[in-house]
């Protein structure tokens, strides 16, 4: 049943009771209690979406085909693709060996293993399982297992003479003519880009049978795939082939010859505790120090400095800094300053009115204000005490208080 309102007397004003305001308190308390943690999860997952999206963004190797900085390869990659060549990346050798098993024998291996992270009989599984090779400035175990007629000759420095002529008859290379110096070089009876050494000829694009050894990555690079002749001769390489497997391995390829060794065996047996216990700690300390005692309270503070207190501090400065010219500058400043108020100048007038008007109404000589306000130099503390004391003289002859 309704209650009826109660009547009002003369005079009477009605007293309406305020809202209660636990609700809001509780959940303002409760906010900020919670709200390192929520701190914590939204940087928690910011960090989880960088991740997730770095692990989908372009690969940073050397002649990655999804790499489009200069030392990758994504633009011959993406030149074969336009061609109608399908190009495969696997991420591991198992990959690589199936790649190659579903071409049927038609496809081109692209091997680049500059960490020499496979051992002989991954690279053997890979000779037996490609067609047509691609090695990239190999080393002598993967020559051993694709190509073993073609043995390492040493290096070519990359600021050698350049660029190289081909000279050689390799069908791959017809329509290349010259190619930056630089890079692997290796004997072989079939080569190109050759150079004569003590020992014979080298080559840095070397063929046997079904195998091509490419001594320097710069043919394939994006930064330098456009000098030279480099584009043809990676293009009909690379493109023989209607697959292309782009293998580049990884430390997860790596066999382990035995049990990996753990570094916490090496230490002593009170260490692990001890890391324990300072974990324990180190919890308990960030949650002590993130417990908030309450709201600030506002407090005024006495921020009224006396000028004299401003003055020692700052002459304080000067000295620690022996900033002997600020310190004349400063003085002179607030004399003029003084000279012009009491001479009733106005604040744009110059210091050399100031000074001259100076002399004028004092009867003092104007050289002698001129020297004492323009000093030709003040160098040493002492000669500053000095020229403050004329200076404090001269405002006492004119007659400021």
């Amino acid at each position: 049943m309704t209650q009826p309102m109660p009547q009002l007397r003369d005079g009477e004003r009605l007293q309406v009771a305020p809202a209660p305001a636990g609700a809001a308190c509780t959940w303002r308390r409760r906010w900020r209690a919670a709200r390192l943690w929520v701190a914590i999860a939204g940087l928690a997952g910011l960090a989880a979406l960088y991740f997730a999206l770095a692990q989908g963004a372009d690969d940073g190797r050397a002649l990655s085909p999804r790499n489009p900085e200069p030392a990758g390869g994504q633009a011959v990659a993406r030149v074969l693709e336009a061609n109608g060549v399908t190009v495969r990346t696997p991420e591991d050798l198992d990959a690589a060996l199936a790649d190659l098993a579903a071409s049927g024998g038609n496809a081109t291996l692209l091997l680049h293993d500059p960490q020499a992270y496979l051992d002989r009989g991954q690279l053997q599984d890979l000779a037996r399982a490609s067609g047509h090779t691609v090695l990239v400035a190999p080393g002598g175990t993967e020559l051993r297992a694709f190509a073993p007629g073609i043995h390492p000759a040493g290096v070519v420095p990359d600021d050698a003479a350049s660029p190289v002529e081909a000279h050689c008859t390799v069908p791959a290379a017809a329509a290349t003519r010259t190619a930056a110096a630089g890079g692997k070089m290796y004997r072989a009876a079939t080569g190109c880009f050759g150079y004569r050494t003590s020992a014979g000829e080298a080559y840095g694009y070397a063929v046997e049978g079904t195998t091509t050894v490419i001594g320097n990555p710069d043919y394939l690079a994006n930064g330098h795939v456009l000098e030279a002749d480099h584009a043809p001769l990676a293009l009909r390489t690379l493109g023989a082939e209607p697959t292309l497997v782009w293998y580049q391995p990884t430390i997860a390829d790596h066999v382990s010859t035995g049990p990996a060794a753990s570094p916490f065996e090496l230490l002593p047996p009170w260490v692990s505790p001890a890391l324990g216990w300072l974990m324990v700690v180190g919890i308990l300390a960030i949650c002590w120090r993130a417990r908030r005692d309450g709201p600030l309270v506002p407090e005024p503070l006495p921020v009224v400095v006396p000028a004299s207190e401003t003055a020692e501090g700052r002459a304080r400065l000067y000295r620690d800094a022996h900033a002997v010219h600020a310190a004349v500058a400063a003085l002179r400043s607030a004399s003029l300053g003084r000279l012009a108020s009491h001479l009733r100048l106005g604040h744009g007038t110059s210091a050399d009115s100031i000074v001259a008007t100076a002399a004028r109404e004092s009867g003092l000589p104007a050289q002698r204000l001129r020297r004492l306000y323009f000093p030709d130099r003040v160098a040493t503390e002492a000669a500053l005490v000095t020229w403050a004391q004329e200076l404090h003289t001269v405002e006492k002859e004119i007659g400021i208080p």
